[in-house]
């Protein structure tokens, strides 16, 4: 995978929680989202869908 980022990035992007996106990681729900080991950061592809709607946040 050449272009990835972690949960911080895509919770800042996608609009939810760093929770709540490793946990669709490790339900199989963002195509591409793997990780080293167990315990290990997520790396998750910068072209990643979300899988659900992206939230907008205040600013």
């Amino acid at each position: 995978m050449s272009e990835a980022m972690g949960t911080k990035e895509a919770s800042e992007l996608w609009g939810y929680s760093q929770a709540t996106i490793s946990e669709w990681c490790r339900n199989g729900m963002i195509e591409g989202a793997d990780q080293d080991r167990k315990g290990s950061p997520w790396h998750i592809p910068k072209n990643a869908q979300c899988p659900k709607p992206i939230k907008e946040r205040n600013k």
